[in-house]
């Protein structure tokens, strides 16, 4: 077992507490967020995994969604409650959660794991359980409920039916690059023009091969979700927008 140095333990615990922000919960315990981003492959040094805390997880994020649909949906019948909660708690949708809060960037995984692999969908959505499960333990019901509303329920049940082709570009990018062994995409900042209130971004997305594309909008996300859907079309040779 190789012990991390103080400089490591420094780092891991201030990446820890700017995701966190992000997260929007404080935890008491910040050992409990770096448990929950800490992945089996690293039993061989001797630390604790997930896994607990994303079967915990799993089961609160599903009393969670079916408690808000009961309160909030009264008019889905109830042949169609079991069918709407699966599909808002399936991995896909978990993924993409997983994905928009950057989780991949924190796990702690064993020499062993590959890079797609971290940004797998199965990864990912565990990743999210876990994390409730660790909010669950640290700030109680109330927390994890404001975990599970704010980042995983949609607002608009309609909308999280949609099909492959309305998922978030970025998370489409990833996908497709996944599915054809090129690596992760990455995305960078190129320039911020305009004044505080009317910025625009420009951002570039490229693989680890050179392909690369640019984006702009008035927000560093919306900059890069169109980076990202360029070079998803330029890889898969389909139209893309012009944006905004």
């Amino acid at each position: 077992m190789t012990e991390p140095t103080p400089l490591q333990l420094e780092a891991r615990q201030r990446s820890l507490r700017e995701l966190q922000e992000r997260l929007g919960h404080e935890f008491e315990d910040l050992a409990l967020l770096d448990r929950a981003l800490t992945h089996a492959s690293t039993g061989n040094d001797g630390m604790k995994s997930y896994e607990r805390l994303e079967f915990l997880g799993d089961a609160f994020l599903n009393f969670a969604s079916a408690d808000w649909l009961y309160r909030t949906h009264p008019e889905i019948a109830e042949g169609a409650l079991t069918e709407t909660r699966t599909r808002i708690v399936s991995r896909g949708p978990l993924a993409a959660v997983g994905l928009r809060l950057q989780l991949h960037d924190h796990l702690l995984s064993g020499k062993g794991m590959r890079e797609t692999e971290r940004c797998s969908d199965r990864i990912l959505s565990d990743l999210v359980e876990a994390v409730i499960g660790a909010i669950l333990i640290d700030g109680g019901v109330t927390a994890a409920k404001a975990f599970v509303r704010r980042h995983v329920l949609p607002k608009d049940i309609e909308a999280s039916s949609g099909n492959d082709t309305e998922k978030d570009s970025k998370t489409a990018l990833l996908h497709w690059c996944q599915h054809h062994k090129l690596g992760q995409p990455r995305y960078e900042l190129l320039a911020t023009t305009g004044r505080q209130h009317e910025q625009e971004f420009r951002v570039v997305a490229r693989l680890e091969d050179g392909r690369r594309e640019e984006g702009h909008g008035r927000t560093k996300r919306a900059a890069e979700k169109l980076a990202a859907e360029r070079l998803l079309a330029q890889l898969t040779n389909a139209p893309a927008s012009q944006g905004h």
